[in-house]
Formats: C-alpha cells, structure tokens, sequence
C-alpha cells in the first residue's frame, strides 16, 4: 500500500479545481501552460491534460486567486500566439427549484462579479454554468488574491440565510473522464 502523499489532505482554502481550456495541444503547450502556473505562491500541483482540453490545479485560494491561476494560463499562449480562454464550471443543483433562479441570477447580475467574470448558463434544468474570466486588473501595489476568487460566488450562494441563500455551490473539481466536446456541458462534482 502507497503511503499518502500529505499534500493531498484537505487543507482550508486549498482547492483543486478544473479550468477549461480552448486551442491547447501538445505536450509543448502543456508544460508552458504548468511552468506558468507553478509560478504562482502556494500552487499544489498542476495536471494539464491537452488532449482533453484542461488543467487542473489546486492552490491556496488565500494565497492566489482563482482568476490569478486563470490568468497565468492564459499567460503560457501568448508567446506561442494561442488564446486559452481558461473557464471554469459551476453547478447550482437547487437552481430550478421554485424562487431559486432569481434570487441566483440577481448574484450573478451584480456589478462587481461581473466587472471580473462573465457567467453564461450551460444548462439551467440543472443549474449548470460556465464562468469566463475577463482581463485581470490588479490595482497598484495589490498583494493578495486579486480579481474573481471562489468565494465571491460560493459565499453568496453557499452560505445560511441571512448572509447567503443557502444552496449548494460546486466548482468542477474532477472531469469525471469527460470526452473534450463535453467541455462546455456539465459541473463535475467536487
């Protein structure tokens, strides 16, 4: 029996997510694509796997931003002149349930989310979302997480009433072996 590699033990604020990938092939783009993100602190690991069109990473989200990951992706094709558009899925499941979808939709209507991301639904009868990430900007001397991190959906959705609406909120953690034209469909449960 392998022993536990400890860095795989749940750590708060450490998640391992799923970012979606166009135009990436190769193992060349790949390890572009990993040595960038490795650049960022408190990266975990980097998995990217072209030929299904994803990177995964899990990082400290206290540390870096989801949308600084993002942007380091996206980073790795500019010199070989290829646009990655990384895109991560969220799923609501209780998003069609009656009163849900409004009080949902009024989050993902708000002005600062959407000066960071865009949210376009894949699949409402399921609660199923695609989140795009639009140009980081980091203000002078920024030195935290910058931009569109996790919990800026998670918090208002996830969390009990007052504060949130109490709903389940999954980013896609695992593809679950999805084939690349699935891409665009599905959240993967974490």
């Amino acid at each position: 029996m392998a022993a536990e590699d400890p860095s795989d033990a749940y750590q708060p604020h450490t998640p391992t997510l799923i970012f979606y990938l166009s135009n990436v092939s190769g193992p060349e783009e790949a390890e572009a694509i990993r040595a960038s993100v490795q650049k960022l602190a408190s990266v975990k690991k980097v998995n990217a796997d072209p030929a299904r069109g994803f990177v995964q990473v899990r990082f400290d989200s206290h540390v870096v931003s989801f949308h600084q990951v993002a942007d380091a992706i996206a980073s790795a094709g500019i010199p070989l002149n290829k646009k990655y558009d990384p895109r991560l899925k969220i799923r609501v499941p209780e998003y069609p349930q009656p009163g849900n979808a409004a009080k949902v939709d009024a989050i993902f209507a708000g002005k600062r989310l959407n000066q960071r991301v865009k949210i376009e639904p894949v699949d409402k009868t399921k609660g199923d979302f695609i989140i795009h990430f639009l140009p980081l900007q980091i203000p002078a001397g920024g030195t935290g997480p910058e931009g569109f991190n996790g919990g800026h959906l998670n918090h208002p959705i996830h969390d009990p009433p007052p504060r949130g609406l109490g709903l389940t909120c999954i980013y896609a953690a695992d593809d679950g072996g999805a084939p690349a034209s699935a891409k665009a469909g599905p959240a993967a449960a974490q």
